[in-house]
């Protein structure tokens, strides 16, 4: 198998034409795109207001577009003062009504860095009420326009990543045992990783041309496939067919607190849905259709009269395992999906009750709640993401052009996305609170590969299927709007991901954590990668042919 992968990233790494030249010095945007940047900086994003609009970034330590704050009014005050002092650099002072006003009159004057607002209470007369109220925050760096050059063109890369995974020791037991490598870690996430594997495996296998081990990596995708099936719940469980978030027999050192092998966090469900229809797709075997088609009739049975799905649960009786509700966007996804599969409408109304219930929640509250199987269910605002609010974005962006009100809110979504996820320069030195293990052995900035996309508060780190997103919404706001700074801002983010590719321990792949020194791979973030990658040569590298 060794040969098959270096001769892929061999020819990969031969680079001709314009794409030789940008290798040898940065890459520079439009002047004008940096200078627009900036600008777009002083409109908020959802500023809260009591009573009116709920005030989402309490526990937020980054923005790049100008906040407002839950501060409270001061009895006899008529007007405030905001005083924004950065760590260097000149104060920035000016007067409003009320304490929650935005920071947009002064916010593109204030250098990126740390910086502490003071809003001071002010009489009829101007003289103080009372002490001000004070506030510490990171004003994120805006898009700078100059980023480094990426190391091969789009297309070679994904190729790369691609086939490095496939041939990687990692995936080597789908090739011969037909289970999990006990020393794979990861593997106790059974939905997510073998899922994961077994799709990674059909696509390699069902390029075109076919590579020449397409046959081996086809047998390997059903087996990891296959394992998947037989772990899933049975047929008379609340939750029938659907796979288990945590590995039911194996890596029990791994599980603590609250990832137990009795819970299910129900989104599983549709991602490993979306990997049994890229085997499909390869194999042309309807057994996995039909086991995507499974898990769909019980989203379909265990829908709440709302719109959604209890978050986690216990899957053999259904009941809730947590108070929260699933922001199902990716159950949306794959329920499209499945529908263009199939050529039915049959889960159409589902579908079309989750997205209602997207709109008329998370949309108005603002709550992005972070939903992973290592991180515990989290009360509102505390853990904060952006996967969720891309996935509508995306959808919006690409199925509702001619909508005027539905546009303005991906655009939403994706200044919210980037205004607190997205790193272009001059990290923050501090992190949200209650950092995960993965967090608080990733939150060291100066580690970080810039730019790059944070993945949730608390798991405060660069990871490559979070520049998968963004790279992927940036690129839904181009092909919706036309304007260049996306697809810039897509390909600094995508040239980031390239230079991944160069560490030694892992040639070719994406590494999942974007630092030195990087952590365990995950292979559903890098198959993420690699479609982001896939999505952008599509859109760039005809033209530049």
């Amino acid at each position: 198998m060794k040969h098959v992968l270096d001769r892929c990233v061999s020819a990969a790494f031969v680079c001709t034409g314009a794409w030789a030249a940008s290798v040898t010095g940065a890459v520079a945007a439009d002047p004008g795109l940096p200078t627009r940047a900036l600008a777009e900086t002083s409109a908020p994003i959802r500023p809260g207001q009591p009573g009116a609009r709920p005030f989402w970034n309490a526990a937020a330590v980054q923005f790049l577009c100008a906040p407002a704050f839950d501060l409270p009014e001061t009895a006899g005050a008529s007007s405030y003062r905001f005083t924004v002092s950065p760590a260097t650099g000149e104060a920035r002072t000016f007067v409003a009504e009320r304490p929650w006003t935005p920071l947009s009159a002064v916010w593109t004057a204030v250098p990126p860095g740390a910086a502490t607002l003071a809003v001071q209470p002010l009489d009829a007369g101007g003289a103080a009420v009372g002490g001000a109220a004070t506030q510490t925050f990171h004003r994120a760096a805006p898009f700078g326009g100059t980023y480094p050059p990426p190391a091969m063109p789009w297309s070679a890369s994904a190729g790369t990543a691609l086939a490095a995974l496939v041939h990687s020791d990692e995936l080597a037991c789908w090739f011969g045992t037909g289970g999990p490598d006990p020393k794979v870690h990861l593997y106790r996430y059974p939905s997510k990783i073998v899922g994961a594997a077994a799709a990674v495996l059909a696509v390699y296998a069902a390029q075109k041309p076919a590579p020449d081990d397409a046959g081996d990596a086809l047998r390997a995708a059903r087996r990891a496939a296959d394992y998947v099936i037989g772990l899933s719940q049975p047929a008379d469980a609340a939750w029938a067919h659907h796979p288990p978030t945590y590995h039911p027999t194996l890596y029990s050192e791994w599980m603590k607190g609250h990832m137990d092998p009795g819970r299910y966090l129900t989104s599983c469900g549709a991602e490993t849905g979306q990997f049994y229809l890229d085997v499909h797709a390869a194999t042309k075997d309807r057994a996995y259709l039909d086991a995507a088609v499974r898990i769909a009739e019980t989203y379909a049975k265990r829908q709440t009269p709302e719109g959604s799905w209890l978050q986690f649960v216990t899957p053999g009786d259904g009941r809730p395992a947590a108070d929260n509700v699933l922001v199902p966007t990716t159950v949306i996804a794959f329920l499209e999906r499945l529908g263009r599969v199939t050529g039915d409408g049959r889960f159409d109304a589902v579908r079309t009750r989750a997205l209602a219930w997207v709109l008329d929640h998370p949309v108005r509250t603002w709550n992005w709640q972070g939903q992973f199987e290592d991180v515990r269910p989290m009360p509102p605002y505390e853990n904060l993401t952006k996967h969720e609010a891309g996935d509508l974005a995306i959808h919006l962006f690409d199925t509702a052009r001619a909508d005027a009100a539905k546009q303005a809110l991906a655009l939403d979504l994706l200044r919210f996305a980037e205004d607190q996820f997205v790193v272009w320069d001059r990290p923050p030195a501090v992190t949200p609170r209650k950092q995960n293990a993965d967090g608080a052995a990733g939150a060291r900035s100066r580690r970080w590969m810039l730019p790059c996309v944070l993945e949730q508060y608390r798991c405060y780190a660069p990871v490559c299927a979070s520049s998968a997103k963004l790279i992927r919404m940036y690129l839904a706001a181009f092909r919706a709007t036309g304007d260049r700074l996306h697809l810039e801002k897509a390909r600094a983010l995508a040239g980031t991901l390239t230079r991944t590719q160069s560490n030694p321990k892992a040639p070719g792949r994406y590494q999942t954590w974007l630092m030195a020194n990087p952590g365990p791979m995950w292979f559903n973030c890098e198959l993420s990668a690699i479609r982001a990658m896939q999505e952008l040569a599509e859109t760039e590298e005809p033209v530049a042919r």
